[in-house]
């Protein structure tokens, strides 16, 4: 049998999907990814926002059209929110939400539309993922405590929960890839017992020698003490991906944000002193409930003065369920996209700067792709996807220079 996974969301998903397709492989099903023609399909569902959730129903309705006879198994957070929008499904054989990914095989051949319970005390170990050559995600815990009032996945995920450190350490040891990512739903709450481990984690990480990269960051972890743990390093990535969500103090505390905007920018003040030629980059969401003009006037501001490397922009989705609906002052839509209109062209401003910054620096490229003789691609150590004019090998580290913007990157040479 020929089994297709669908992957929607976020990096925690796609680890879990890597996993998913390493468990069929291991049974001897044919594996495949993405939406192409096979006997069964299991989609790895995403409810972060209505849309994301909307996008994993459409996802049946796609895959009937290409198989009318497919057997289809759902999982993820869209089934863990709202399981009944996907029972009556004719082919749908098997149904799971948050927890259950590790068992998946279980599912098919017993064809169970029910539930697990979330395990909320520990965390729950699954098969390792399908292995790459390039960039391996390398999941390190699941769950939230933080309820931000925006946002619905700590109800789905549950509680946070920390990976074993030597599970970690051992997976990394084994892997084949050049680079990995350490992911989770929010890793700087990343345990050893009961205190904070995230530190202690990336120290054992850096004897391994292997180039690492941390995928979210909240600011309160960014410390002075874990701002030299990474400079020290030499297998860091100096790519910082850090939740700002606004830019206005009000706005925060209305998201239940644990930090000010000042504390913020201190923090990125201290990356760009540290480091040579860091990307930063962040979330915000505009248009949350009750910003007032002058509030994003603030954001806008505060923004220009950060200069992020890039941002992602997400106008606000209510999500029922979340602390947000009960907030007065819902944003009209046309002025949602105004402000969400001006938000992205500062965001191309910046991308250009960090760019024009960047030229004739020496970055070392993690080779994703090979076109041709004449094209190779992969991304800088501080993230940016590069065009060289050279053939080399998947999986290779290079010395490149960055000669100028093109697309949606630059384009380098090898040293």
């Amino acid at each position: 049998m020929k089994i297709s996974v669908i992957t929607l969301g976020c990096k925690v998903n796609e680890y879990e999907s890597q996993s998913i397709l390493n468990q069929l492989k291991t049974e001897g099903y044919e594996i495949c990814e993405g939406l192409i023609k096979a006997d069964a399909y299991i989609i790895n569902t995403c409810a972060v926002t209505n849309t994301a959730e909307r996008k994993s129903r459409q996802m049946l309705s796609k895959i009937q059209k290409l198989n009318p006879n497919a057997k289809i198994v759902v999982c993820g957070c869209a089934v863990q929110n709202n399981p009944s929008q996907f029972l009556k499904n004719k082919n749908i054989i098997a149904i799971l939400g948050s927890e259950g990914k590790n068992e998946i095989i279980k599912f098919i051949n017993n064809k169970n539309k029910v539930l697990q319970d979330i395990i909320h005390d520990k965390y729950v170990n699954t098969t390792r993922p399908i292995e790459t050559r390039t960039r391996q995600y390398i999941k390190i815990q699941d769950g939230c405590n933080y309820f931000c009032t925006y946002c619905i996945i700590p109800y789905l995920r549950g509680r946070s929960r920390s990976r074993n450190i030597d599970d970690i350490i051992d997976e990394i040891k084994n892997t084949k890839a050049k680079e990995i990512v350490l992911t989770g739903i929010n890793i700087s709450d990343y345990r050893i017992g009961k205190e904070l481990g995230l530190k202690t984690l990336i120290k054992e990480i850096d004897k391994l020698n292997i180039r690492f990269r941390i995928s979210s960051l909240e600011c309160n972890i960014l410390d002075n003490e874990m701002i030299d743990i990474l400079k020290k390093s030499k297998n860091f990535c100096p790519h910082f991906h850090i939740s700002l969500q606004s830019a206005c103090n009000d706005t925060l505390k209305r998201m239940n944000r644990r930090y000010t905007i000042e504390e913020f920018m201190d923090i990125v003040n201290k990356i760009k002193k540290n480091f040579s030629y860091p990307s930063i980059s962040t979330d915000i969401i505009v248009g949350f409930k009750g910003e007032t003009e002058e509030e994003f006037n603030i954001t806008l501001n505060n923004l220009k003065k950060i200069e992020f490397s890039f941002m992602h922009i997400f106008p606000y989705s209510e999500r029922s369920g979340t602390v947000a609906t009960k907030l007065i002052g819902t944003i009209d839509k046309c002025e949602q996209k105004r402000r969400e209109h001006i938000l992205q062209e500062l965001n191309n401003k910046f991308k250009e700067k960090f760019y024009n910054q960047n030229k004739n620096s020496i970055h070392k490229v993690l080779i994703e792709e090979v076109v041709d003789e004449n094209l190779s691609l992969g991304y800088t150590d501080n993230y940016i996807y590069t065009y060289i004019d050279s053939k080399c090998k998947v999986g290779d580290i290079v010395e490149v220079k960055l000669l100028k913007p093109y697309l949606n990157g630059m384009q380098g040479e090898i040293i």
